[in-house]
């Protein structure tokens, strides 16, 4: 039945991305379409999202993260999961406060007008991430977010601190730990790492007691620790220094002598092959200290000057190398300088300190770590791992771990470590349960003395809790643990938890969570992990804020809006690292593409929207774009044919469906296939390396022009089913689309799809279903009568023939068994490709042919000849 001209939905030439956001961020928010109950159908798939650290805006990594988060999301909601979907903050830590620092103007030691600034700008950057995150298209339900500085988290935080106390697992301790002196912080095993840089190595020469003009020389990249020598150290093997055993040497600079022992860690081929033991210069020089029972002299303050017990007292650390090499020299003990290359231990998890680390000894509080390790494997064990290769790297950490886990941090930003201790023996009094949480610098303690020694000397401890301390209990805070004891029960203890994350940080985030978890629950938090990589900047270093080398959603979201970028972020690999200046065709193809290759693509769109080095940086999201004006133009195509009708469903029959539908019908179950296989595995980059080229190549350019002729018949019932025919294979596409593009794909379906379905949004949606009942046998024609297409195609292109250009005339000539096919599907060619006269014969009828036209073409591959007459 016709429709009147009233009645008619207009369809816009151009999607506008921008109109097009705005409005269903809105609306999605004022209908509740992602929000969670906990009594909805399906099994509960809660989903522990990393908590951004409050940076002040996010970057293309968080997003590259996040989009994949959202595809989790979006993916097992149309499965039919009950998706619990939170997305927190992680509000705590050094960069706030240095932040807060340089743009308050206030210093740390102004304890409590600091931390209300360090609030306030932390609040000021979530406001501007949530929006980030809103524009992204992120399918959160904000009610369920967290903070990690609010009190309800700090509650859980020093409750498992207490818990762990009496189970004996924290502890606090003088010993040598890793220590930042620019941070001025401690720092775990975990934040550190090694740098590879050229260097010097000197040759010292150390007077041998007793023995007149007698020395040892040992080689050195540290000569500013002398003054810390406690020992020195040969190998028992090494035949050059038998001589020297107990032997005593001076220590320069100082009044003292050490003796030389034997060790069979030192490696003889270092230098000289004889050591210094300094402490502390490694991890090494603290074994033998504890090992020999070595004296412990600390020559550095905390802010990386010579303290005291240093001649050189009040420098930093390299002038008084630089001052100590100069002092040896006067007194002829430099024996030699050599360039080296070394490898330096940094504090490697803030790209924007990367400082060597020393190693001070100083109070600290730990956690136990070493002796659960196993535990911890067989938790990672238990889990799905995509991909499973980076499962290797928890296995590997954890069989190296040989230090305890130190959670004190020499800062003020951060979640109080909830004791106190007595000055005069160093007990620990815990808090009682019910004053949690609490600042024990604010608070006086449970008891007036200590309760081993009577002292009234009672101190209330200033360190906060490292930042994984927080983080490393995500799963829980977000399942109301000690808050909501069902609630827990059903998104955590019972349901499947999705832990998402960067590989670079399985060391820190995922070994705490796995352990801490564990530990408090007695179950293993997660039923499975997604790894990412990280993206590159356009200099191919790891994105970051301290390089200046980010590239911010805000700078190119209101060029390309969110469905682009997402996009962008589905062609990640999984697990390994994304350089954000590959072009989409690299993307695509796998391979280099040339620069003139790119230069071509570049060339086709206008001067003056892109300078070069714009459209250079930014081709994927071009090439994004340009898909979005395909889907649109497909839905535009489409819905202006549906104005011309008035149908109540686009329900299919098979009884209706033509050669050219079973064909791709059948494509689409094919495809589908792929898709769910690899959208369960979450291997984004290659469903969408099928999605796009299927829906672009198969459906737009041959389905859709395959058919269209039909919506110009004058058999009404013919143009109806053909229409419905493609509506329903193009609604199927739109709800996988839906998941990486949500907005033009709420767009469409609000326009064209809404009033076929009874639902509010087509997130509500649940996953495509292969189509059933489908004839392989028609379809395999199909796909014949599809390549002839093709093939005439490629020969008004090669030919420079207009696509809707008619051509006079078109002789095919095949077998026997094709020719009844070919016939079958003459009208499909014919019309598709516009030709006048159309005549099939078989091949050995070709002396019929009157006027055989003088071009030719034969096609091996499908066992046919064709013959054009323009």
């Amino acid at each position: 039945m016709e429709v009147n001209m009233a009645q008619e939905t207009t369809y816009p030439k151009r999607y506008k991305f921008k109109e097009s956001q705005e409005k269903w961020i809105k609306y999605w928010k004022d209908e509740g379409i992602y929000k969670f109950d906990i009594n909805a159908k399906g099994e509960i798939f809660s989903i522990d999202t990393p908590p951004p650290f409050v940076s002040g805006t996010l970057h293309l990594g968080h997003i590259l993260n996040h989009s994949w988060i959202d595809f989790v999301a979006r993916y097992n909601k149309m499965k039919g999961r009950n998706v619990y979907f939170p997305q927190g903050y992680d509000c705590h830590g050094l960069p706030v406060e240095l932040a807060v620092e340089k743009k308050y103007g206030i210093s740390q030691h102004q304890r409590d007008e600091f931390l209300e600034k360090c609030i306030e700008w932390v609040e000021q950057n979530i406001n501007n991430m949530t929006k980030q995150y809103d524009d992204l298209g992120y399918s959160t339900d904000w009610d369920f977010t967290y903070r990690t500085m609010k009190d309800d988290y700090k509650f859980k935080i020093q409750w498992s601190l207490l818990y762990f106390y009496e189970k004996g697992w924290l502890y606090r301790e003088k010993f040598p730990t890793h220590f930042c002196v620019n941070c001025e912080t401690s720092v775990a095993k975990a934040e550190v790492g090694y740098y590879e840089e050229p260097g010097k190595l000197w040759y010292l020469k150390l007077p041998i007691v007793g023995r007149e003009d007698e020395y040892i020389t040992i080689a050195t990249t540290r000569p500013e620790y002398m003054e810390a020598c406690v020992g020195v150290f040969i190998h028992p093997n090494d035949e050059r220094y038998y001589h020297l055993s107990a032997a005593e040497v001076e220590i320069p600079m100082t009044d003292r002598t050490v003796r030389i022992e034997m060790d069979r860690n030192v490696d003889m081929n270092f230098g000289t092959g004889i050591v210094y033991c300094c402490t502390y210069g490694d991890e090494l020089d603290i074994k033998w200290k504890i090992n020999y029972d070595l004296d412990e002299i600390q020559i550095f303050t905390e802010d990386g000057h010579m303290n005291e017990n240093s001649i050189y007292q009040g420098m930093t650390i390299l002038e008084a190398r630089e001052q100590i090499l100069k002092d040896l020299d006067e007194r002829s003990l430099v024996e030699k300088i050599e360039d080296y290359e070394h490898r330096v231990v940094i504090h490697s998890e803030r790209s924007s300190c990367r400082k060597p680390i020393e190693y001070l000894p100083v109070y600290q509080w730990f956690i136990n770590v070493k002796d659960f390790t196993d535990e911890i494997i067989e938790s990672g064990n238990i889990m799905n791992w995509y991909p499973e290769k980076h499962k290797q790297r928890l296995i590997d950490w954890c069989e190296g771990v040989d230090w305890n886990w130190v959670i004190s941090r020499q800062r003020v930003f951060g979640t109080p470590i909830p004791f106190w201790y007595c000055k005069e023996c160093n007990e620990i009094i815990p808090p009682r349960v019910e004053d949690l949480p609490l600042d024990p610098v604010k608070t006086p303690p449970p008891v007036d003395k200590c309760p081993k020694c009577k002292s009234k000397n009672l101190l209330g401890e200033k360190d906060v809790c490292d930042c994984w301390i927080d983080s490393s209990i995500t799963p829980l805070a977000i399942a109301k643990w000690l808050e909501d004891d069902d609630f827990f029960e059903k998104t955590y203890m019972k349901a499947k938890v999705h832990r998402p994350q960067g590989y670079e940080i399985i060391r820190t985030w995922l070994f705490y969570t796995l352990f801490r978890c564990k530990k408090l629950t007695g179950k293993a938090p997660f039923y499975e992990t997604m790894i990412n990589g990280m993206v590159a900047g356009p200099d191919s270093r790891k994105m970051s804020k301290s390089f200046g080398n980010i590239v911010s959603p805000d700078e190119v979201m209101p060029e390309f809006g969110a469905d682009a970028i997402r996009q962008w972020a589905a062609m990640g690999s999984l697990g390994d690292d994304y350089p954000f200046e590959y072009t989409w065709i690299e993307l695509q193809t796998k391979q280099p593409v040339s620069e003139d290759k790119i230069k071509e693509e570049m060339e086709k769109l206008p001067e003056d929207k892109f300078n070069k080095k714009y459209r250079r940086r930014f081709e994927q999201l071009i090439g994004a774009s340009r898909f979005l004006t395909k889907i649109w133009n497909a839905y535009r195509f489409l819905g202006l044919n549906l104005n011309k009708f008035e149908i109540s469903d686009i329900n299919i029959d098979k009884n209706l469906l033509s050669v050219i539908d079973n064909y791709f019908y059948s494509e689409f179950n094919k495809n589908l296939e792929l898709i769910t296989k690899y959208f369960d595995e979450y291997n984004w980059h290659e469903a969408f390396t099928i999605v796009r080229p299927f829906f672009w190549n198969e459906i737009c350019d041959n389905y859709i022009e395959a058919i269209k002729y039909k919506f110009y018949l004058e058999e009404q019932e013919t143009r109806e089913w053909a229409l419905k025919n493609a509506l329903n294979l193009f609604y199927k596409m739109l709800t996988i689309f839906a998941i990486i593009m949500p907005f033009i794909s709420e767009e469409i379906y609000s326009n064209m799809y809404k009033k076929f379905k009874n639902l509010k949004s087509i997130h509500l949606e649940r996953w495509p279903t292969p189509y059933e009942n489908i004839s392989e046998e028609l379809a395999e024609k199909g796909k014949f009568g599809i390549d002839i297409i093709k093939i005439l195609r490629n020969y008004k292109s090669k030919h420079q023939i207009p696509l809707n250009q008619e051509i006079t005339r078109v002789i095919i000539l095949s077998d026997k068994n094709k020719h009844e096919i070919i016939n079958d599907l003459k009208e499909d060619i014919k019309n598709t490709i516009r030709i006048k006269n159309l005549e099939i014969y078989e091949k050995n009828q070709e002396d019929k042919i009157k006027d055989k036209p003088d071009s030719k073409e034969i096609i091996d591959e499908l066992g046919i000849i064709f013959y054009f007459s323009l």
